[in-house]
């Protein structure tokens, strides 16, 4: 197949690959991440009197879907240019 006649392959990848990824974020914010489970309900500061480790503890196990989307953007850019490094070059 010639490189001419790819881009209707490479248009219905890319609406493919789109609607993957519209689906998985909408499923990731419509169900919530069952961190309820795992930690127990209280929170306990890191200093006496400080209310900083209990707020801490209470956003990170709120936004750990936003967390989790961050690191696998982030595997995910890495990969790709690690690819980018040690591809053939054509001359």
């Amino acid at each position: 197949m010639s490189e001419e006649g790819n881009g209707g392959v490479r248009a219905v990848s890319f609406v493919a690959a789109a609607l993957l990824l519209v689906a998985f974020l909408y499923l990731l914010s419509s169900s919530p991440f069952p961190h309820a489970t795992y930690t127990s309900p209280e929170r306990l500061p890191v200093m006496p009197g400080s209310d900083l480790g209990g707020g801490m503890s209470l956003f990170l196990w709120d936004f750990r879907g936003l967390d989790l989307m961050i690191q696998t953007l982030v595997l995910f850019a890495t990969a790709i240019s690690c690819l980018a490094l040690l591809r053939e070059e054509k001359h």
